[in-house]
């Protein structure tokens, strides 16, 4: 670096210093006794060079040092925060507590959900990194990352059996561990225009803190550029010193994703830096009845662009003809006022607030053990339903409009949290079998049969704490939703032998019914669906799942056990979506629910 540039580097960093808490005046008389100007668009009378040149450099940096402590910070108070950057990334070891809080609502339905996530957290830059999660007080992870071994080592906790995934730590992992750390966030902070907020106290100490509201400041360096501001809001980053060491002691950073009710925040605090940790720590044991994964990282997931006219066309129809979707342009019936079973919908909930999957999901099965079984109340439910809004008169169609509409009030009333939802959804599956007993060819009304009866069933229930070895199956689903399943493949055997190409509904059938003979031990079952499957995928374009299909074949044949293709992903944004887990990949849930859902083979058209 020539000495001009020295000089102006110098400046720059002064003035980046000086940024905040301090006055236009003060900065402009603070840059006029350096000879600089504002910091975007300096401008040099001349080139120094020689003697004079190295004096300028060592005068700049002396007086900027000198104003920085005395005249730009008076007081006892004085921080100068690039001191506190340099301070941090003298340490090689450094321990901290990382939390995280999700939080939703609370909403309409009187519902807060949340998570809390909590690590121990150890690092050495000679060593890597160990840490313990917690999720609502209970040990789920343990992670390793193993520099001089070049390992990751992922232990889950809360599985049974137990099990450890194991990948290689490449070279590029090695440098991005030492660079994304806290003392990267302290860095990025002070790179931006950060604010000072003033002094406070945190566990005792005297603290100061400064905050920055520029959500670029997510963006790693080199990531391709793109406006965060477009999907992130409410955006804060701030970290806090102790005034006596000068020591980050708290930071944190907290957002909402745009068009999302969630908001998150991840806070670090309890720090030792400079601590002495010992190699014994990063050395994990991998016992004797831990089932160990190996994992790739380098491996990309599949690119699910179209390749073929075949691809293209099964994409065009996937979106043309979603699944669920054959009655969408059927205008509904208005459900609002109605009541059923003696039921009154109007009753003022209390505010429930649901910490954790775990807590959701016990507070579903909770609820819906308390309602009446369905076969109890059909009777009665079919002719309240026959008389208030007309049943007899409605076609197949019409039927099925009303299925829809009972159903989304289910939701719109808390769905399975919901002490009083449960006669909408028990009415929305007794109008879509009254349909199908009209109709019973048609495959469509089917998937709306399966989707009411799933609604409220879920795949397993959940105990807590959860017992060891396989978790408690809702025996509905090897029963009565495996013979839907079971009737839909018989009708699609049926327009094969007539010359018909299969379509996606058809396939998330399958794969649905794959699932479900799985449940019930039927090995030559799940194979013959398998293999029609893989016959037909040539002509029908959704060979993206076909490497998939051929490593189920193989499973099969040699006694093993598989379940299937996973049809559909969502991005799991809301907490409060763990509700609609634990049903088949088919599963559709509330309207504002489904349409975050996306058929695998179209995951190009939407970036997470």
């Amino acid at each position: 670096m020539n000495p001009h540039d020295a000089l102006r580097d110098n400046l720059l960093q002064a003035d980046g210093i000086a940024s905040a808490g301090v006055s236009e005046a003060e900065l402009t008389r603070f840059r006029r006794l350096l000879g600089g100007t504002k910091r975007a668009g300096i401008s040099w009378p001349r080139r120094l060079k020689g003697p004079l040149a190295k004096l300028a450099v060592a005068a700049a940096v002396t007086v900027a040092t000198a104003r920085a402590k005395t005249f730009l910070w008076p007081g006892s108070c004085a921080v100068v925060w690039a001191a506190v950057l340099r301070k941090v990334n003298g340490f090689d070891t450094c321990t901290y507590r990382t939390r995280e809080v999700t939080t939703t609502g609370p909403r309409p339905d009187g519902f807060e959900f949340a998570t809390e996530k909590e690590s121990r957290d150890y690092r050495s830059e000679a060593y890597g990194s160990f840490s313990e999660t917690y999720e609502n007080g209970q040990l789920t992870t343990r992670t390793y990352t193993l520099l001089r071994q070049k390992l990751h080592l992922y232990f889950s906790a809360a599985r049974a059996p137990k099990v450890c995934f194991r990948s290689p730590v490449s070279d590029e992992s090695i440098r991005e561990f030492h660079t994304h750390d806290p003392r990267q966030i302290v860095a990025k902070i002070l790179a931006g225009r950060y604010v000072e907020i003033g002094n406070d106290v945190i566990e005792g100490k005297a603290v100061r803190g400064v905050e920055l509201r520029d959500p670029s400041f997510l963006m790693d360096e080199g990531q391709e550029p793109r406006r965060i501001e477009d999907f992130v809001e409410d955006f804060a980053a701030r970290f806090w010193i102790d005034l006596q060491t000068q020591l980050p002691v708290w930071m944190e950073i907290s957002s909402v994703l745009k068009g999302s009710t969630v908001r998150t925040t991840r806070i670090w605090d309890q720090f030792e830096w400079g601590v002495p940790l010992e190699e014994s720590l990063f050395e994990p044991e991998i016992p004797a009845d831990c089932r160990v994964i190996e994992h790739d990282p380098s491996r990309k997931a599949p690119d699910t662009r179209p390749k073929t006219p075949a691809e293209e066309a099964f994409a065009q129809h996937t979106l043309a003809a979603p699944y669920l979707g054959d009655f969408d342009a059927l205008p509904l019936p208005e459900v609002g006022g109605l009541s059923l079973l003696g039921v009154d919908p109007s009753v003022p909930w209390p505010a429930v607030k649901l910490l954790g999957d775990t807590k959701i999901q016990l507070a579903h099965d909770a609820c819906v053990a308390r309602w009446p079984p369905y076969e109890q109340v059909r009777a009665q439910l079919q002719e309240e339903l026959r008389g208030k809004l007309d049943l007899d008169a409605r076609d197949g169609n019409g039927l099925v409009a009303t299925g829809i509409a009972l159903r989304n009030r289910f939701w719109e009333l808390g769905g399975g949290l919901s002490e009083v939802a449960y006669p909408y959804i028990y009415g929305a599956r007794l109008v879509a079998e009254l349909a199908h007993q009209r109709e019973p060819e048609d495959s469509a009304i089917i998937d709306q049969i399966a989707e009411s009866i799933m609604a409220y069933e879920v795949f397993y229930y959940v105990e807590e704490p959860a017992p060891p070895g396989k978790a408690q199956k809702n025996p509905l689903y090897a029963g009565l939703l495996a013979d839907w399943r079971g009737r839909q493949y018989q009708l699609l055997q049926a327009g094969l032998r007539r010359g018909e190409t299969p379509t996606w509904k058809d396939f998330v059938r399958c794969c649905d019914f794959i699932c479900l003979a799985w449940l019930r031990e039927d090995t030559a079952r799940c194979l013959e669906v398998t293999r029609l499957l893989m016959a037909q995928a040539e002509k029908t374009g959704w060979t993206f799942y076909l490497e998939g299909l051929q490593r189920g074949e193989q499973r099969l044949v040699a006694g093993e056990r598989y379940r299937g293709e996973i049809t559909f992903t969502a991005p799991l944004m809301d907490v409060s979506q763990a509700q609609y887990g634990r049903r088949l990949w088919s599963f559709q849930g509330p309207p504002q629910y489904r349409r975050t859902r996306l058929p695998m083979h179209l995951k190009h058209l939407r970036t997470w």
